[in-house]
């Protein structure tokens, strides 16, 4: 059957609004189900969804056209079956489109993610590297441990291995963002050791058993910086000591906890060190730390990361 100009123009100017009309559809229903069913709900069923509704939409589209809006125009049987199959291939193309931009934008954030916990990652490191190469520090723990050949030297020889160990433990886990929280106590064992051989009761450290601390995980050094708070801003004595306590609570937290006994000159590291940690957790979407201050005591909530959940 013959086509006049005009109907050949007119078929030209449907198929570019009928593509036109489905892309925009598309891009509205994307929108929609972004509030109403997010890609975080379930990957699979979101894209059944979209392809279902769209495809719906479509098919009304066309229907209206062809028997309702300009059937006059539209009786060409092989243009209504191969606008059909357009439909269905445009509804296909636009879902893939919508679906790879959202994989895109959610490689994005976690490449955005993972470079800015890399960072607060390494500044914690810095942050305690720091501390433990202050000429104080040294100082002191150098001097202890030349006291104790002396005086004891079996206790010097565990002094000194313990110290040795806790830089060993920082340099060797320095890149990792996530540690199991059995090394993570070992290593507070260790690093408490050379306060309560320097300090003797004046420190006093109380640590849960916890069975099942190797199926769970925290950021690097995160008890090291709060028992390091702990200590550097509270006074203590043997007739007032510092007790710290780290718990394993029913509700897969572990918490610091000490009595306060403030120190007179404040300093800001205990904001700095809550912070990065805080920081940490909210970059690896996990619920972020909780503080309990109280008159007479200092707890922190550190919320426990399933291993398995990071493999």
């Amino acid at each position: 059957m013959s086509m006049s100009i005009g109907e050949f123009f007119l078929q030209i100017l449907f198929c570019v609004g009928y593509a036109s009309i489905l892309f925009e559809l598309g891009i509205q229903l994307t929108h929609l189900l972004n509030k109403w069913y997010p890609w975080e709900r379930s990957i699979g069923k979101r894209i059944v969804i979209q392809f279902g509704i769209h495809s719906i939409i479509t098919l009304l589209l066309i229907l209206f056209f062809f028997e309702i809006y300009l059937r006059s125009y539209f009786h060409d049987d092989t243009l209504y079956r191969q606008v059909m199959i357009i439909g269905i291939i445009l509804c296909v193309l636009n879902n893939a489109v919508f679906t790879a931009e959202y994989f895109f934008h959610k490689w994005n954030d976690a490449s955005v993610r993972g470079l800015e916990l890399e960072r607060l990652s390494n500044q914690a490191q810095l942050d305690v590297l720091k501390l433990q190469l202050d000429p104080h520090f040294l100082f002191n723990n150098l001097s202890a441990a030349i006291s104790l050949v002396e005086d004891e030297p079996k206790v010097a020889i565990s002094f000194i291995t313990k110290l040795v160990s806790i830089y060993r433990y920082m340099l060797s886990n320095k890149s990792q963002h996530i540690i199991s929280l059995q090394e993570e106590l070992d290593f507070i064992k260790g690093y408490l050791y050379l306060y309560q051989t320097r300090y003797g009761d004046s420190i006093r450290v109380e640590i849960d058993e916890f069975s099942q601390a190797h199926k769970y995980g925290v950021p690097p050094l995160t008890l090291q910086l709060l028992i390091e708070n702990a200590i550097k801003h509270n006074m203590f004595s043997l007739d007032e000591p510092l007790t710290i306590q780290i718990l394993i609570t029913d509700r897969e937290l572990i918490a610091v906890k000490n009595n306060k006994s403030p120190r007179l000159h404040k300093g800001i590291g205990l904001q700095m060190g809550l912070k990065n940690i805080e920081q940490r957790y909210l970059l690896m979407n996990e619920v972020k730390p909780v503080i309990i201050d109280k008159e007479g005591s200092f707890t922190v909530e550190i919320p426990l990361i399933k291993l398995s959940d990071q493999e």
